[in-house]
């Protein structure tokens, strides 16, 4: 991964009919008409709503009842759950996202055009400086089929989806098949000359075990009251990764590189993979997206039972025998993927902002229903919801629907580098050459850029379709008081757990990591985490409607309290590099847990278990 380029390195991209926008970096703007949200492809009406009382300014005096009041009107908040519950457009937006447009690859034709339909949504809605922003990515990538059967020793149809950014066979292909046991260079060497035409195993089987989750769960009163006590172990949530995290990473994408390397040499028709849910369902996602990098040979995720069956062919001494063939292409044209970002703006000169936001992009296995077209139509829903009440916030209140979220938050943290903050790169030319995931430091100091100062708090949504129950503070104790106070606005709707401990590995990690207060809600998971999480069945129809609105109206509802408070929400202490005291302990503690792991290696091969 290359780190995004600085805002004026950056070129604004032909999407359709585009302007580039001088006000931002790297902006993108369209102006089209949204597209319908109804199947008839007729724009539904917005509901007739009497805004409320405006901010008045007569003789330089403000009239009372103004929203610049720092407590919620009441009427306000009855027209923010009117709006919600009696005139939603969630479901539809969603469906759009889902049935119309489908899987949104980043920089795929798809993911343009979500881009552009989003953008459209959000100006038709009425929102202000609706632009797109441009961030550099790599390659594009769609297929349109694929097809994989078991012609020997018996003939059946096998369930494979090809990972993303693999490339397509000629045509229809024929191939034994043979399983690639190697997890070093050495072991690698002991298959030269054996590979040329077959296709190759890169997963170890796995053993079947009894089944035990649940599809479907919501949080007990017990979970949510467990939530509130904070880890005492747990690391800060801006703390660097530890550095022996970072070397197993390293040690195993130099492997990968070194094993497609290999494959390619060996000349490989194709690769499979084995899915890591079992129960027919293909979790399936990607290999290297930039340029230069991306996977020799064409490659399919199969679902663990059929992935399994050729395994135990290959046990038994036979040698299965497949017809496979993909249909897939690269998409070249431009390195540069795009975030949505709009607004309803705020009073003043200058005036502080607020930010609600959900990745846009998906996996390409099924249409993204639930990660995270979900988050996108609740997050899509709620600033429709501030608009049609006719909010004027103190502050603005600002929208970003990112994209590359699935390859390491690239979008969100592109976005956060060309507006608020800052860290240098790695000054090895090969380290820098590597996804910011296996930098040996984040890169200190942070830059803080003016706007830094003016972000109050940024809100995510990317847990699945679940009602809001609570929200996790990334540690910071000090904004526990104004949420407390805002969900208990909605404490019919929502538990409004406070928990002090962090979530990571969404947007809101972007924000967290240079300081500023960037939250993920607690979400009932349902069945995200047990069938729809990147797998090939993740549609609109797991989506429940009125999980959906409360969690836009309690959104709504944070947001627009975040928006007219007196002050901005509290800030934890700016990450700080670690002292040489602090890194040689946390080195000590890495060696420690590496010697361990090497220990217990030993001890399994020389008892042999």
């Amino acid at each position: 991964m290359r780190r995004v380029p600085t805002a004026t390195g950056l070129a604004a991209t032909n999407l359709g009919n585009t302007l580039t926008d001088e006000r931002h970096p790297a902006v993108v703007s369209l102006d089209c008409a949204a597209p319908s949200l109804s199947h008839a492809n007729a724009a539904p009406s917005m509901p007739k709503f009497k805004p409320f009382p405006r901010l008045l300014v007569v003789a330089g005096l403000l009239l009372p009842g103004a929203l610049w009041a720092a407590k919620p009107d009441p009427e306000l908040l009855n027209a923010i759950r009117d709006q919600g519950f009696n005139h939603s457009q969630v479901m539809q937006t969603l469906q759009h996202l889902t049935d119309r447009i489908g899987p949104r690859l980043t920089n795929s034709p798809q993911m343009r055009e979500a881009n552009r339909w989003t953008l459209a949504q959000l100006k038709a809605w009425g929102l202000s400086d609706a632009h797109l922003e441009a961030y550099e990515f790599g390659r594009g990538w769609t297929y349109d089929k694929a097809s994989i059967d078991l012609l020997s020793p018996r003939k059946t149809s096998l369930m494979a989806i090809p990972l993303a950014w693999t490339p397509a066979t000629p045509g229809p292909l024929e191939a034994d098949v043979i399983y690639l046991d190697a997890m070093t260079t050495a072991e690698l060497q002991t298959y030269r000359g054996r590979l040329k035409d077959k296709v190759v195993m890169l997963d170890e089987p796995t053993d079947s075990e009894e089944p035990h989750r649940e599809i479907s769960k919501r949080y007990s009163a017990a979970e949510l009251a467990e939530m509130k006590n904070f880890d005492l172990k747990a690391p800060a949530s801006d703390a660097p990764p530890p550095q022996d995290a970072i070397a197993q990473r390293r040690k195993a994408n130099a492997f990968n590189e070194a094993r497609m390397a290999f494959l390619k040499e060996e000349k490989v028709r194709g690769a499979l993979f084995r899915s890591s849910w079992d129960g027919g369902l293909i979790r399936v996602m990607g290999q290297n997206h930039r340029v230069g990098k991306t996977f020799p040979v064409p490659a399919l995720m199969l679902g663990v039972e059929h992935y399994n069956l050729l395994a135990r062919m290959l046990e038994r001494g036979e040698t299965p025998h497949i017809a496979f063939n993909v249909d897939a292409r690269f998409h070249d044209d431009d390195v540069n993927a795009h975030n949505t970002i709009a607004e309803i703006p705020g009073t003043g000169d200058k005036p502080e902002i607020v930010m609600l936001g959900a990745h846009l992009d998906s996996w390409h296995g099924a249409t993204g229903g639930v990660d995270n077209a979900a988050g996108v139509a609740i997050t899509m829903e709620a600033i429709r919801i501030l608009k049609a009440i006719g909010l004027q916030p103190r502050r603005t209140i600002r929208i970003g629907l990112w994209t590359g979220e699935e390859q390491g938050l690239l979008g969100s943290a592109a976005y956060v580098e060309q507006h608020f903050a800052s860290r240098p790169k790695p000054s090895d030319p090969q380290e820098r050459a590597q996804p910011r995931w296996m930098w040996s430091s984040p890169g200190w100091p942070i830059t803080r850029l003016p706007a830094h100062e003016l972000l109050s708090v940024y809100f995510n949504v990317d847990n699945g379709s679940g009602k809001l129950r609570g929200i996790a503070t990334q540690g910071n104790t000090a904004a526990r008081a104004s949420f407390a106070e805002w969900f208990g606005q909605v404490s019919d709707l929502s538990e409004g757990v406070i928990s002090n401990n962090a979530k990571s590995s969404t947007d809101h990690v972007s924000f967290d990591l240079v300081g500023l207060p960037g939250f993920q809600f607690i979400q009932d998971p349902l069945d995200y985490n047990t069938r729809l999480h990147h797998t090939h069945v993740d549609s609109y129809d797991h989506a429940v409607p009125e999980d959906m609105k409360q969690a836009a109206v309690v959104l709504a509802t944070l947001v627009y309290n975040a928006a007219i408070a007196d002050a901005r929400l509290p800030r934890k202490p700016m990450p700080a590099e670690p002292s040489a005291d602090e890194k040689a302990q946390a080195k000590q503690k890495a060696d420690k847990r590496q010697r361990t792991k090497e220990r217990k290696a030993l001890s399994e091969l020389t008892t042999g278990g």
